[in-house]
């Protein structure tokens, strides 16, 4: 009882609900591209209102990842790491939970998509070369090359704390991920008559512009880089970030340039600003999250990533066969949501409860 109590004590609340929220973002995002998906590639048009309702749902649905990457950060880089220790306990559980998804998410596809089984094309997806069919599953290599830089990259921060000796590598790759890649949207010959632009000093070691959120997300958790800056600013740069992502992606969808989407993606200037602010915003509620730290909120945050890996096969499953037809677009987004969390937390349950030692291994509870 007491070791429980002790383990309790050491998480952080604000985290925690950090986290859920993240989930939540994901999960709406998925339950609406279930339609706006068909708007955004051009196969679909919507009139102004659901249109905005459905972009601005499908926005803030974008910010789940880097609130996911910014926590990482500020848990995994906080202190120093044994390399191999940090592979055993960390990394090669990741790959196993990771693999174990490839093999179900393949013969899910099979099943429901009728596709034809080939082992070649099962193999390819267990050592990543090739991509999932299930779109989400996108994150797992991306989280896996990530975790393999951890230990030195928290030994560099915790010899050379300060942010001021990363500011040159970090505009450096804000520029050539974020920057560049939002600018381009309306400089690409589509648009302007400018071909499309890329920064030829390459950043990728870095991470990219994932690196980049789980880097300044350790900064902000943990070094306070966002601390000094008023509420008030905080707020009404989110606002501004979401009214300025709102107008571009409407230009876009109003000239029907439907082949660029970064605005929606984690490359998009003000999705980074939004990601990135509110996970301040968390941490700055910290002191009175602390006090609303019920269990159900503890065992909720360490199911994240199983929600994760669950939520978009059942997503597609009640999308297909749950008797939605006639009902309001906004109406069906609500019931995929509610379905999608819902039946994923039904299956993890035994997993949180019961079987933990099975949780770890098939949905990363930890």
């Amino acid at each position: 009882m007491k070791r429980a109590a002790v383990t309790q004590k050491k998480r952080e609340a604000w985290l925690d609900y950090a986290r859920i929220f993240a989930i939540l973002c994901v999960i709406c995002c998925h339950a609406v591209e279930n339609y706006y998906g068909a708007v955004v590639s051009g196969n679909e048009r919507i009139d102004f209102v659901p249109w905005i309702v459905e972009n601005t749902l499908f926005t803030i649905g974008r910010l789940g990842v880097p609130l996911f990457l910014a926590i990482s950060g500020t848990l995994l880089l906080n202190r120093e790491k044994d390399v191999f220790s940090f592979y055993k306990k960390s990394v090669l559980p990741l790959i196993v939970t990771t693999e174990i998804w490839a093999i179900l998410n393949y013969f899910f596809a099979v099943a429901v998509y009728r596709r034809e089984f080939s082992f070649t094309g099962l193999l390819k997806q267990m050592l990543f070369l090739d991509d999932s069919p299930l779109s989400h599953m996108w994150y797992m290599p991306m989280i896996i090359g990530l975790y393999i830089f951890v230990p030195f990259l928290s030994k560099i921060f915790q010899q050379y704390g300060q942010i001021e000796y990363y500011i040159i590598p970090l505009l450096l790759v804000a520029f050539g991920s974020v920057i560049i890649p939002t600018l381009t949207v309306f400089l690409n010959e589509d648009v302007l008559g400018v071909h499309r632009i890329a920064l030829k000093i390459n950043t990728a070691f870095g991470g990219g512009v994932y690196g980049l959120y789980f880097v300044v997300g350790f900064f902000i958790g943990r070094k306070g880089l966002l601390k000094k800056i008023k509420a008030t600013y905080l707020l009404l740069a989110m606002v501004f970030c979401l009214f300025i992502n709102t107008i571009g992606q409407y230009y876009i969808y109003q000239h029907q340039f439907y082949t660029w989407d970064d605005l929606l993606w984690y490359t998009s200037a003000p999705i980074f600003v939004m990601g990135l602010v509110l996970f301040e915003i968390f941490r700055r509620l910290g002191k009175y999250l602390k006090n609303i730290n019920y269990p159900v909120v503890t065992n909720l945050a360490k199911s994240t990533f199983g929600i994760y890996l669950l939520h978009n096969p059942v997503r597609l499953l009640c999308s297909s066969y749950l008797p939605m037809d006639g009902l309001n677009e906004m109406l069906k987004i609500i019931i995929l949501f509610v379905a999608s969390l819902g039946i994923s937390i039904i299956i993890l349950l035994p997993f949180m409860l019961k079987w933990k030692k099975a949780g770890k291994i098939l949905f990363y509870i930890k």
